[in-house]
């Protein structure tokens, strides 16, 4: 199998967060931009979004068997199978998907979901899951809704109760994931989204356990589960 094949057959296996952040590189400038970047742009932690890079890649050389340049198991970091990087003074390390990755990702329909910067706007509709019919049918997400989603609630996961401010100071004040009760993919449509009943704060250790399966899990569920740990 080739290297377009094989990503373009991997690529609606992966998670949320995996294709969130393969979809943020993918439109970046000139398909490069470093883990911090990615972690402001998509609301993750930067090891969340090192990752995500790291897991894919092995998956795609364990379906390849082979890298893209020909180096041995073991010579190569699994996200040297996606993207070619360099440290920067300004930025740190800079990662650019490699040609190969970019014409699977655009065959497997990678969408820009919602990597546009958050503007405020005045309309009072917020719509989500926009579908962009490339080869397979992606959701967009609108960035506004998870603003007003951590103003309503705030930033404190409404499973644990974590707090980012609280443990780590103000460098994390406000981060928290965002979650969809009802995942897009399931709705099938664009629809208007309400940002305090459709949308709950999760911190990443429960949004992660949400989405061990599929369908992901209720809040309840996962509330449960901390009850009888």
């Amino acid at each position: 199998m080739s290297y377009q094949q094989a990503l373009t057959a991997i690529y609606p296996e992966l998670s949320e967060p995996q294709q969130s952040v393969l979809s943020a590189l993918l439109y970046a400038p000139q398909c490069s931009s470093s883990s911090g970047q990615l972690s402001r742009l998509l609301g993750m932690a930067v090891v969340q979004v090192n990752s995500a890079l790291g897991r894919v890649g092995r998956r795609l050389f364990e379906v390849t068997k082979t890298h893209p340049e020909n180096l041995p198991e073991g010579a190569f970091e699994w996200w040297h199978m996606l993207a070619t990087g360099e440290p920067t003074k300004e930025l740190g390390f800079v990662w650019k998907l490699r040609p190969e990755a970019i014409s699977a990702l655009q065959a497997a329909g990678c969408s820009q979901s919602g990597m546009a910067s958050a503007q405020e706007i005045s309309d009072t509709q917020l719509i989500e899951g926009a579908v962009r019919r490339v080869t397979v049918n992606a959701y967009e997400r609108n960035p506004v809704a998870r603003k007003r989603c951590i103003a309503a609630h705030g930033a404190n996961c409404v499973i644990c109760g974590f707090n980012f401010e609280a443990t780590y100071g103000a460098a994390a004040a406000g981060y928290i994931h965002v979650h969809h009760v009802t995942p897009l993919a399931e709705i099938n449509r664009s629809y208007e989204v309400n940002p305090v009943t459709d949308l709950v704060p999760l911190c990443p250790n429960c949004h992660a356990v949400v989405h061990l399966t599929n369908p992901p899990q209720t809040i309840e569920q996962v509330k449960n589960m901390l009850v009888r740990a």
